[in-house]
């Protein structure tokens, strides 16, 4: 996104390279496309494209980690508030839908995370 920033100030263009490096992570090609669930790298995108929807972003995640100890669930939390922070901080068509389809990314990756926590077999931080 930095290098794509120096090349050009297209918003689109700017947008579609956050988020093929977001996909680049979750689907990477030299690890038979299995990848992480993408909340950190999702924060990387953001804190280049906008340092303040991501310092919010990580604000929101540190917040929830700290209330309920459970990372899927601050993870979670931040996927939702999302394209509220975008939509407040960095309005525009490209932004906002690119990060609605970041976040329905991230929540639908977290479906086993979702089941343990209303089951209440989610694992806490710090165990």
């Amino acid at each position: 996104v930095l290098i794509a920033r120096a090349l050009t100030a297209d918003d689109m263009i700017l947008a579609l390279t956050g988020f093929a490096a977001f996909l680049g992570h979750l689907f990477p090609v030299f690890h038979g496309f299995k990848g992480g669930k993408g909340v950190a790298t999702a924060l990387g995108v953001w804190l280049a494209l906008s340092p303040g929807v991501g310092l919010l972003l990580l604000a929101t995640w540190v917040l929830m980690a700290v209330l309920f100890r459970y990372s899927s669930l601050a993870g979670l939390v931040a996927s939702v508030a999302a394209p509220l922070y975008v939509a407040w901080l960095l309005p525009g068509m490209p932004y906002l839908a690119t990060m609605i389809v970041m976040s329905a990314i991230l929540i639908f990756r977290h479906r086993s995370n979702i089941r343990k926590l209303l089951a209440g077999t989610e694992t806490r931080i710090g165990r």
